[in-house]
């Protein structure tokens, strides 16, 4: 089975933005930034703004979601939600739009 960062590495970087969200605030930057290197993501890693975890309604870890560029969430995958084609088809319609 192909992996889905290979995918998203190869195919939809350059027209979707994606970003890592660390929710354990415990864990600094640098942290993060370790762990992305070692699994070879290409995105930025972050932590939420004060509220934005609320705002989503992100209240587990591995949570997914996909904003339009208007600001709609348009999808959202839970954890070990969505098999590879899934995924592909969801990053197929984000980025038709």
């Amino acid at each position: 089975m192909r992996r889905i960062k290979d995918e998203v590495g190869a195919n939809y970087t350059d027209q979707i933005a994606f970003y890592l969200v660390g929710t354990d605030l415990t864990e600094s930057l640098e942290k993060l930034e370790a762990d992305r290197e070692g699994k070879g993501l290409p995105w930025p890693v972050a932590h939420p703004d004060e509220g934005m975890l609320d705002a989503l309604r992100i209240y587990t870890q591995a949570s997914k979601v996909a904003i339009s560029r208007n600001g709609t969430i348009t999808h959202r995958f839970g954890f070990g939600k969505g098999d590879y084609e899934s995924w592909e088809d969801l990053f197929d319609d984000i980025s038709a739009n």
